[in-house]
């Protein structure tokens, strides 16, 4: 007819091959003859962009146009004319059933997402499709034929597939924060969704060659497999895909040209390995870690398995690189929260308004306040307005110039104490670069604030001694050297008197210069007198003497020894002394110096020098009275004084 060789003579690729298809060698018989059913559905099918094939006759055989041409892979274009059968020998166990019940029944059939486990190139193919089957009804009213309709789906189900595995190993894992735990459960989920025996995570040391697996999942037989590889142990054509980013699947290791080294065979067979895949990862195009899954018997790898492995093996990089961040952040959190909770100094945070936002417990002990009473407050609630203008001024020179400022803050305390701290002070910085608050460390020096006054008045009372020093012993050289017969003498009773207020001073310096008490001073003035023992004859109680009054006692003492060594009762050795005191409730001593047992005592016309100091000296420094009196049976001196709220 006309218009059917019109049709079939069109320049489509697969009119031409109809035109020049020897049908007449078929059950279908020469073109001139098909009946117009088929004419019909044969124009419909080669004018349609969509893939389109017909199946026709009792052995189905297949015409189809250029859309359809691709679904069978190789077996295009002998598959034109074909019985259905022949052209679909791997997945007639599918669709043959179908086929005859569409003839069988005369009712259509559509599947989605059918799987076909096709073997179009070679090996086996995971392929998935969606496809009708509609019946032609002949010139009988018989079903004649088959129009189907259909395109692949494989790689939408394979991405549908990973992405609900990739949502699920989310799931899984979101909560997770150790490194070990989001491993060890995306590898068991990747095993239980493949059914693998083992599926292990290797990170690589380029710098040694080595392949680190620190994590693997195994069920069966199969044992985890952990410790380390060198590179092209498991097959130098692995390394090589690796290294240049390409996945690589053995389906059966004794059928596979790329593992031919005799000792990768054994150690494959020694690890119980007869078919595996590797996904490696890359970053910035170097080899970092693989993932890897291994079975103890052949299996072909499809593409949706392999892609599947991908695209874990992406999320598994991301997800391990997220928790190890997580985790140097939260121990870095957790060290400054140590430094922050533990520190002696006080830590505190304030916002741009002054408002206190986060306190350390050494803070909240200084103040006297629990943490919770003290944020939330302003810094102007603990110091005095004068105070809060200055550091308000600080944070103004803060802004301006940035850097730290530090300065001294007198701090109101809840236990009614006025404190002074050292504050050094920086902006915090928010992640916009712009200020957000400030941080402040602060040191309590109120004590070392003392301790500089005290220094201070020591120094000053120091300096002050040092003149009454320098002026009593200008006083003992004048007086050692006056009147004296040679100057050796002047020499030796300056020397004795020297070391005398040496030794006074060595005693003050024992008590911090606090003072000292009457008998060790007595004990180091008649120390060179009391040979033999008995004596020097003491009884009184303990008194502190303030040092001023200790050095003229101890002076006092040694002229009144040296006087009754030379003249008095030390002179003889059956003399000796008897010195007491006594302190009444109001604090009034008194201090009797009594010689007995010596040289009768004749009053001298005029006083000495060691006379006139004791009179002097200790009248004035112990601000009270001295008495002397020469009896004939030997020297009294008596010292009454009011001791003031010493020690």
């Amino acid at each position: 007819m006309p218009e059917f060789r019109a049709l079939l003579s069109n320049d489509s690729d697969m009119a031409c091959r109809i035109r020049e298809f020897d049908w007449a060698a078929t059950s279908l018989g020469a073109p001139n003859d098909w009946p117009q059913s088929l004419r019909s559905a044969l124009s419909i099918c080669l004018n349609s962009n969509y893939p389109t094939a017909i199946y026709w006759g009792s052995e189905l055989r297949l015409l189809y146009n250029d859309a359809w041409a691709s679904v069978p892979g190789p077996r295009h274009p002998q598959a034109l004319g074909q019985p259905a059968h022949l052209v679909w020998p791997d997945i007639w166990h599918v669709i043959g059933p179908q086929l005859k019940a569409v003839f069988a029944y005369g009712k259509g059939i559509v599947s989605n997402d059918q799987y076909l486990p096709m073997r179009r190139f070679g090996r086996l193919e995971e392929t998935y499709w969606d496809y009708s089957f509609t019946p032609i009804a002949g010139e009988d009213g018989r079903v004649a034929g088959i129009f189907n309709q259909g395109q692949e789906t494989t790689d939408r189900v394979f991405a549908d597939r990973r992405s609900r595995l990739l949502l699920q190993l989310s799931d899984r894992i979101r909560t997770m924060d150790s490194s070990a735990g989001i491993m060890a459960t995306a590898l068991q989920t990747v095993g239980e969704h493949l059914g693998v025996g083992r599926v292990g995570y290797g990170e690589v040391d380029q710098a040694e060659r080595l392949v680190r697996i620190d994590s693997c999942w195994a069920s069966g037989s199969m044992r985890p497999l952990t410790g380390t590889m060198s590179f092209g142990s498991l097959g130098q054509a692995v390394h090589q895909a690796m290294r240049m980013g390409e996945t690589f699947a053995v389906d059966d290791v004794y059928n596979d040209s790329r593992i031919s080294e005799a000792d990768v065979i054994q150690r494959y067979a020694t690890l119980g390995i007869r078919s595996t895949a590797a996904v490696p990862i890359l970053r910035d195009g170097s080899y970092t870690a693989a993932l890897f899954v291994q079975n103890a018997d052949p299996h072909s790898w499809s593409a949706g398995e392999l892609l599947m492995l991908q695209g874990v093996a992406g999320r598994l990089w991301e997800e391990l690189a997220r928790s190890r961040s997580e985790m140097v952040l939260r121990e870095s959190e957790r060290r400054h929260r140590l430094i922050f909770e533990q520190a002696r100094d006080i830590i505190f945070t304030a916002d741009l308004e002054q408002t206190i936002t986060a306190c350390n417990p050494a803070a909240a002990e200084a103040i006297g306040l629990p943490a919770e009473r003290i944020v939330g407050r302003s810094i102007a609630d603990f110091v005095s307005p004068d105070e809060f203008d200055r550091t308000r001024s600080m944070l103004r020179r803060k802004l301006q110039d940035g850097g730290v400022t530090r300065y001294e803050v007198s701090v109101s305390t809840a236990f009614g104490e006025t404190r002074q701290w050292d504050v050094n002070s920086a902006l915090t910085i928010g992640t916009d670069e712009r200020p957000i608050g400030l941080h402040a460390v602060a040191r309590d020096i109120t004590e070392k604030r003392a301790f500089d006054e005290r220094q201070q008045l020591l120094i000053n009372e120091l300096n002050h001694r040092v003149k009454n020093t320098l002026a009593l012993v200008q006083g003992l050289a004048m007086q050692s050297f006056r009147n004296q017969r040679s100057i050796a003498d002047g020499q030796q009773s300056f020397q004795a008197r020297l070391g005398m207020l040496a030794a006074a001073h060595d005693l003050l310096t024992q008590q911090c210069w606090e003072g000292a008490t009457i008998d060790a001073l007595v004990a180091d003035a008649m120390g060179p007198y009391g040979d033999p023992p008995g004596r020097i004859v003491t009884a009184g109680p303990r008194v502190v003497l303030p040092p001023k009054a200790a050095i003229s006692l101890v002076l006092a003492l040694h002229e009144l020894g040296t006087n009754a060594a030379k003249y008095g009762s030390l002179s003889r050795p059956e003399g000796k002394v008897e010195l007491s005191w006594r302190l009444d409730r109001e604090r009034a001593l008194t201090l009797t110096w009594r010689e007995i047992g010596g040289p009768q005592v004749i009053e001298p016309d005029s006083r000495g020098f060691g006379l006139r100091m004791i009179e002097r000296a200790l009248a004035s420094d112990l601000v009270g009275t001295v008495d002397v009196a020469f009896r004939p049976a030997g020297l009294d001196c008596t010292i009454t004084a009011t001791l003031p709220e010493f020690a």
